[in-house]
C-alpha cells in the first residue's frame, strides 16, 4: 500500500505537470523535489525515517512544495522536526510496546497516514485555485501536529489520564486516553499550524487561524475517540472485520488517516462560513 500510494501520486504529479502546469509550476516542482530528497535522506541518516519512508517523503514533499507553496511546506517541516525531536527526547522513557505508535523511526505507512490528505488538498487547490482547499491542507497538518504533541509531550509526567469514551481512569499511553497536559499541548500544536495558515491562506486572518486551530484540535480528539471505541474494545466488532485483521501499527496508521482527513474536512467547512 505504501508503494502503491507513492506511485499513484508520482503519476498524478507527472500528469498535472504536463497537462496543467506552467513553467513556474515546473520550477516549483523541481525545487520541491531537490529539497525533499535532502530532507528525506537527511532524516534517514538521523534515524528519523526507515528506508521505505524515503520515497513517500520525497513524493509528499514535492507535492506540497510544488502545489501548496513555501509556507505550507514550512508548516509540514515544523511538524516533522518537532515530532521527531519529541520522540527522540522520549526514547529513554518509552518503548514501542508501552505506547502505541511510538516507534523512533517513521515508516512509509506512517508518512502517508499523516500526509495523504495534505497532498490531496494541495492537488485540489492547484486544480481549483479555491483558497479554502489550501486551508484544509493546513488543517490536516494541524491534526497531525496536535496529535503528535499530545502523545509525545504527554508521555512525560502526564498526570491523570481518562478514557475519552468511558471517562474512567486509564494508564498513560492507553489508546483513547487523554490528559490535561496532552490536551493542552495538542491545542498548542494546532494553534502553531493555525498561525502558519493565517500567513499562507488568503482571507480573514483571524478566521483562518481559528478554523485551522479548531479543525486540528477536533481532529486530534477524533483520533482519541476512535482509539477509545475500536482499539481498546475490538470485541464489539464482527469477528470477520477487516479492523481485527490489522496489527496495532496498521490500526494506528488507519486511525491517523481517518482523523487527519476529518480535521481537514472540518477546517474546510469552517472556512466556508466566511
Amino acid at each position: 500500500m505504501n508503494r502503491l500510494t507513492s506511485y499513484g501520486f508520482i503519476f498524478v504529479l507527472i500528469f498535472l505537470a504536463i497537462l496543467e502546469g506552467n513553467s513556474g509550476d515546473h520550477v516549483s516542482l523541481m525545487k520541491g523535489l531537490a529539497f525533499s530528497i535532502l530532507i528525506a535522506y537527511g532524516a534517514f541518516f538521523l534515524t528519523w525515517l526507515t528506508i521505505d519512508a524515503v520515497l513517500p517523503v520525497i513524493v509528499l514533499g514535492t507535492t506540497i512544495y510544488g502545489f501548496g507553496g513555501l509556507i505550507l511546506t514550512i508548516a509540514v517541516i515544523v511538524f516533522f522536526i518537532t515530532g521527531s525531536l519529541f520522540t527522540r527526547l522520549n526514547e529513554d522513557h518509552t518503548t514501542t510496546q508501552s505506547v502505541a505508535g511510538h516507534e523512533i523511526r517513521r515508516d512509509g505507512v506512517q508518512v502517508w497516514a499523516n500526509g495523504f490528505w495534505i497532498a490531496f488538498f494541495c492537488i485540489l487547490w492547484f486544480l481549483s485555485e479555491i483558497d479554502i482547499m489550501l486551508g484544509a491542507a493546513f488543517g490536516v497538518v494541524a491534526v497531525a501536529t496536535a496529535d503528535t504533541w499530545a502523545t509525545e509531550v504527554g508521555i512525560r509526567k502526564p498526570g491523570h489520564t481518562i478514557d475519552l469514551k468511558t471517562r474512567k481512569t486509564v494508564p498513560p499511553g492507553t489508546d483513547g486516553g487523554v490528559s490535561f497536559k496532552g490536551t493542552f499541548f495538542s491545542f498548542l500544536g494546532a494553534l502553531l499550524i493555525g498561525f502558519f495558515a493565517s500567513q499562507g491562506v488568503a482571507g480573514s486572518t483571524l478566521w483562518i487561524l481559528f478554523s485551522v486551530t479548531l479543525g486540528g484540535f477536533l481532529g486530534c480528539l477524533i483520533d482519541s475517540y476512535i482509539g477509545a471505541v475500536y482499539q481498546r474494545n475490538p470485541k464489539s466488532l464482527p469477528e470477520d472485520s477487516l479492523w481485527l485483521k490489522l496489527d496495532n501499527d496498521k490500526q494506528n496508521s488507519l486511525v491517523n488517516w481517518l482523523s487527519t482527513g476529518s480535521g481537514g474536512i472540518i477546517t474546510l467547512l469552517l472556512l466556508l462560513i466566511i
